[in-house]
């Protein structure tokens, strides 16, 4: 079938759940800059970043609107070809997915959904263990194919976007021990990775396709490139920022260092030794390439334009200068 024949609409209309967010808002600025034809309407569960976002999206609609909230999800969803969806860490989805099917489905306005959804591929949920299944867990490996199932079964156009990999910008408030010790403390798993940012074009370019081919697919999201464990992140940084950056991937590390996060560390650890246990599942991609049309952001180059904030070096510049001052 030559591409003269794809025969999805291109939404003339899109909302963004999240948009406050580190995928949600660059989504916003691609579809802004790519498709300023397109009516945008921002959605996020926290009024304070409504008006963020008022401020810096002054001629889109912002509203509030929360999963629990089925009044607020109808009036989200109202009039919206486009939908991307993606939920906090956390979210009891079944309740929530089910609120937001229903709000859709009354609507029936949508053309393509995405939904944003974080499952190692083919997982057998039998093997998952019981410290990740309920509250306070992440409950990712379970809650997820809930969410999959219940669109499924749904018969909307929907496209799952599947992160199969970890985010670069996790590295920013893993920063404490790099600043203080040159030092990268995390679990010590092999993880794909890759820049939100490229998420985000992904999403826009799914929305602005007309291939219908995507819809009912499960796309997994890597940069294609970097498939590593944690210590030989701490290596690559070392030789991108020409410091010697060490790596202790141990739980007492772990727990001493993100302390102030109190029993989310259980549960992090929790998620982190189940991923180990099926970390072979994952493989490299081409796929966000192939819808960029380039390749995607690297380690190297993140790093490299992050390098500043991530080492605090105004700070330590600061401070050189005030010891040899004094």
């Amino acid at each position: 079938m030559s591409n003269s024949e794809n025969r999805k609409s291109v939404p003339r209309s899109i909302l963004i759940f999240g948009a406050a967010a580190h995928i949600g808002k660059p989504l916003a600025r691609f579809l802004k800059r790519e498709a300023p034809s397109i009516r945008l309407r921002l959605v996020s569960s926290d009024e304070d970043r409504c008006e963020s976002l008022r401020r810096e999206f002054p001629h889109t609609e912002t509203v509030v609107a929360n999963y629990f909230d089925q009044a607020s999800l109808e009036r989200a969803v109202e009039g919206m070809e486009g939908i991307f969806v993606i939920a906090p860490s956390g979210t009891d989805e079944r309740p929530a997915t089910t609120n937001l099917v229903n709000a859709i489905k009354r609507t029936g306005c949508a053309v393509h959904i995405l939904r944003c959804v974080g499952m190692q591929p083919e997982s057998n949920l039998r093997r998952i263990p019981e410290s990740v299944r309920k509250p306070p867990a992440l409950g990712l490996p379970i809650q997820h194919p809930i969410v999959k199932q219940i669109f499924d079964e749904s018969g909307l156009p929907v496209t799952y976007l599947n992160f199969g990999a970890t985010f670069f910008d996790n590295f920013l408030w893993m920063a404490g021990s790099l600043r203080r010790e040159r030092k990268l403390v995390w679990h010590n798993r092999l993880i794909p990775f890759i820049d939100p940012r490229d998420i985000a074009e992904v999403a826009g370019r799914l929305f602005l396709s007309d291939n219908h081919r995507h819809i009912g697919q499960f796309h997994t999201l890597n940069n294609g490139h970097d498939l590593m464990r944690f210590c030989d992140v701490a290596k690559v940084m070392t030789e991108v920022f020409g410091e010697t950056i060490t790596h202790d991937g141990s739980k007492e590390a772990f727990f001493t260092e993100y302390a102030g996060m109190g029993d989310r560390r259980d549960v992090l650890w929790n998620f982190f030794e189940y991923e180990r246990e099926n970390e072979v599942v994952w493989a490299r991609n081409d796929f966000v390439e192939r819808m960029l049309g380039r390749k995607p952001i690297t380690m190297r180059e993140w790093l490299r334009e992050n390098a500043k904030e991530l080492l605090d070096l105004d700070a330590s510049s600061e401070r050189h200068q005030a010891a040899a001052a004094g």
